[in-house]
């Protein structure tokens, strides 16, 4: 079962974490703390579909799927007294924000005369008047910590658009990280004369039968994601919808067909029985076909009684052993990510063999995700891609992207000479140097942005080239690495990242000044704002270093190797 929030205020303002911080209003932390929790999405994308502030015309977020041909328009209500509940008004407000999006006309109506810059950015970032004219469908999801009453839910029955998530349903579909038990709320299925395939072995009892879509889609922990807590390789951010699955749910001539085009689900269960024509499950989870029940959900509304998935029950409590092989093996069946094909290659079981000779229960490197490792830290594959797309390829605005890690850039990335186990060490040292260095940053909510700490990572870079010694740096990161150790190397940096931390906050404060505000989210993904920006930076860190304001690479080497 999941663990009881508290979501009266003020309270509810411990759960949102990082996402409340100087700076930030508690209604956009809110938002955030929902956009990561519940609509899964990770910091970076919760951050960037967030415009929440003045002159947002009633629009808090903005978030399209491509997948589903969605645009999600988000606003949020944060109530401290706990007796109000929320009533029709403030969703009937609500609809009215939702039409300033409804054509195309309507969309640059509101692009123009709104005066939020990142709402401004999200309309033509997201290029939402083309999706508009295209037919992307537009959908409202308003949340609230207080609870609906019947005027309300009277009113959302004439608004199919509008989707509420109140108390009640962020109570319901909360599911603490970590957690994983499985869902106990017994469920029945129907299954109208089609007597399931019964099998059993030593140590399990399988039921093979199509199940009703719509009986499928009413099963406890779907929308969180609970029901999936089991699964693997799970992707903690939002599943993408396999279109094609999509348009079959669409097509109602194609349901009766549904069970020749879908492999099905994997179910296993701490309980099952067949009696009278039911199949009853209690304690469970689903281990495979994620994807065909998520879709199923999204498009809910469309579901006829033709539609069946063929699913396969195993009686069999998730905790076991063969329980975890289960998983595995179903999930095995599957298309997997570029990183676990990546996982294989020669270059990243080198780089592994590399770490675990050199640096041996000291530093190891994971290239699969969920490897042990008994050392005393760990560097993912994922992390180092990002430290040698920022430093080494200079493409810092690339540095959310995992998806191209180990797809397109992953030989660009990996695939140089120079790239060894001692060289990723060595960023990593000058990646914590940054980190160090980040809260110095005056704009907090950028400090809070994660691509900001790859721009200072490529900053750093840009400074080293202006010295001797960091030239060299750069050209042999792992030399430096083993002459000196990684505490005088990240003490060598830390410095260096400091001045330009004070360079970078008085170009925010001239901008600020000059009515052209750093709009952190939108130029930190810009390689021309980001090469602006340090076109800016690098000679006024030259300067400080001849007038003796800021220290150079050469400098910094001098003092930690003599001490």
């Amino acid at each position: 079962m999941s663990t009881k929030l508290e979501l009266t205020y003020p309270a509810i303002l411990k759960q949102f974490g990082s996402h409340l911080i100087v700076g930030r209003t508690e209604s956009r932390a809110f938002l955030g703390w929902f956009l990561e929790h519940y609509y899964r999405l990770n910091e970076t994308e919760a951050q960037d579909a967030i415009c929440d502030g003045p002159d947002d015309k009633g629009i808090d977020g903005i978030y399209v799927d491509m997948n589903l041909e969605r645009i999600d328009v988000f606003q949020t209500r944060l109530l401290q007294n706990d007796k109000r509940t929320l009533g029709d008004t403030a969703l009937k407000e609500f609809a009215g924000t939702l039409d300033q999006l409804r054509t195309r006309e309507s969309v640059e109506q509101l692009s123009s005369t709104t005066g939020n810059v990142e709402l401004r950015a999200l309309i033509k970032d997201a290029d939402i008047p083309n999706l508009v004219d295209k037919g992307f469908k537009l959908r409202g999801l308003f949340v609230t910590n207080a609870r609906q009453d019947g005027n309300a839910a009277d009113y959302l029955e004439t608004r199919p658009d509008i989707s509420v998530f109140d108390g009640v349903s962020l109570q319901e579909n909360w599911v603490s990280p970590g957690e994983s038990a499985p869902v106990h709320s017994e469920i029945k299925f129907r299954l109208d004369g089609h007597m399931p395939i019964e099998y059993k072995t030593a140590d399990a009892t399988v039921y093979v039968a199509p199940l009703l879509a719509k009986e499928l889609v009413a099963m406890s922990g779907l929308e969180s994601g609970e029901l999936f807590a089991w699964i693997v390789r799970q992707a903690l951010g939002r599943t993408k919808v396999n279109k094609a699955i999509a348009d079959s749910v669409s097509e109602q001539a194609e349901h009766k067909n549904f069970l020749l085009y879908h492999n099905g689900l994997t179910v296993l269960a701490e309980k099952a029985a067949y009696v009278d024509d039911f199949l009853t499950i209690d304690g469970y989870t689903v281990v495979n076909g994620c994807q065909s029940l998520t879709t199923l959900f999204e498009h809910r509304a469309k579901i006829s009684d033709e539609l069946r998935l063929l699913a396969r029950i195993i009686q069999l409590p998730p905790q076991n052993e063969l329980a975890a092989k289960i998983t595995r093996h179903s999930n095995n069946q599957n298309a997997i990510s570029a990183r676990d094909l990546q996982s294989n290659s020669t270059i990243q079981r080198r780089l592994q063999s590399e770490f675990r000779n050199k640096f041996a229960g000291a530093i190891d490197y994971e290239i699969k995700r969920g490897e042990s490792s008994k050392a005393s830290s760990v560097i993912t594959n994922e992390e180092a891609a990002r430290l040698l797309l920022a430093f080494d390829l200079q493409l810092p605005w690339s540095c959310h992207q995992s998806y191209r890690f180990f797809d397109e850039l992953h030989s660009d990335i990996f695939g140089r000479p120079e790239v060894t186990a001692s060289r990723i060490i060595a960023l990593w040292g000058c990646h914590e140097a940054v980190l160090k260095s980040l809260p110095r940053l005056k704009n907090q909510l950028a400090t809070n942005y994660r691509l900001t700490q790859f721009f200072l990572l490529y900053l750093l870079r840009q400074a080293l080239d202006v010295d001797a010694d960091g030239r060299r740096f750069v050209e042999n990161a792992g030399e430096f690495l083993d002459r000196i150790g990684s505490d005088k190397l990240r003490a060598a940096m830390e410095n260096i990242v400091s001045d330009l931390v004070v360079d970078l906050n008085a170009e925010v404060a001239e901008r600020e000044e000059a009515k052209n505000p750093f709009d952190y989210k939108r130029e930190l993904k810009s390689p021309s704002a980001v090469r602006a920006i340090s076109k800016q930076l690098i000679p006024s860190y030259e300067k400080a270093i001849r007038r003796d304001r800021a220290t150079s690479f050469t400098a910094e080497l001098a003092k930690v190797t003599a001490a």
